[in-house]
């Protein structure tokens, strides 16, 4: 059964509130969400948000700093990776919960069809305001989809967003001729200040194994840093 929501709750992200029945909210401001329903918010929220953080959540969702007992029946645990890796959109959702892509899951999606894989993706991160939901479908095409996403990912590159600076150079690395790649990331990191560009330039460069990388480390690397 599916309550009604009735609380508005704020979150680190002003853009997308914890929207719950009463007792969900209660037991979300308590850290003492059942398994399932930390699971249905991290789909939607990511587990990386404050209330559902793994601060106070285990992986599957058990709290870990509850403030009340949790009583916990069979049909409260959340999905596992068994239950869901042979349903595309149930294995998607699984995948957000996760704090990292883990190999498990990767292995999972490729057993599915590319394409439907591809169409997904694009529906979920043009569907949400999330930001690390949005970061995990960019991962996906970096670790599972390849150079089946490779018009996709132009398409983002022509429509830059900074805040996927990143996540972008992965999915740069997999789905794009190498050359025409760091084309796009050495463009964008020109634009980065110094303090930005020692933050950044591993992150985005580190998956190529190109001689063009070592070239742009000699023209732009004036001096040591330990990052």
């Amino acid at each position: 059964m599916i309550n009604l929501i009735s609380v508005v709750e704020e979150s680190d992200d002003e853009k997308q509130p914890y929207r719950l029945c009463l007792e969900c909210h209660d037991r979300l401001v308590k850290y003492s969400l059942k398994p399932i329903e930390w699971y249905n918010l991290a789909v939607i929220h990511s587990p990386k948000k404050f209330l559902v953080h793994d601060d106070f959540y285990d992986d599957n969702g058990e709290a870990t700093q509850p403030e009340e007992e949790v009583y916990v029946s069979d049909n409260y645990m959340a999905p596992t990776l068994e239950n869901v890796k042979n349903d595309l959109e149930l294995l998607l959702d699984f995948s957000i919960t996760r704090w990292f892509l883990e190999g498990e899951v990767i292995y999972a999606l490729n057993q599915h069809d590319k394409v439907s894989l591809l169409n997904s993706v694009k529906h979920r991160f043009y569907d949400t305001v999330n930001y690390d939901v949005k970061s995990r479908m960019l991962e996906i095409i970096a670790d599972v989809l390849g150079d089946v996403a490779s018009d996709w990912v132009r398409e983002l590159w022509d429509n830059y967003d900074d805040s996927f600076l990143i996540q972008l150079s992965w999915a740069a690395s997999s789905s794009l001729p190498a050359k025409e790649g760091l084309k796009y990331i050495f463009g964008k990191l020109e634009s980065l200040s110094d303090k930005e560009l020692i933050m950044s330039v591993f992150s985005c460069l580190h998956r190529f194994r190109s001689i063009e990388v070592l070239d742009w480390i000699e023209n732009n690397c004036i001096t040591f840093h330990d990052n």
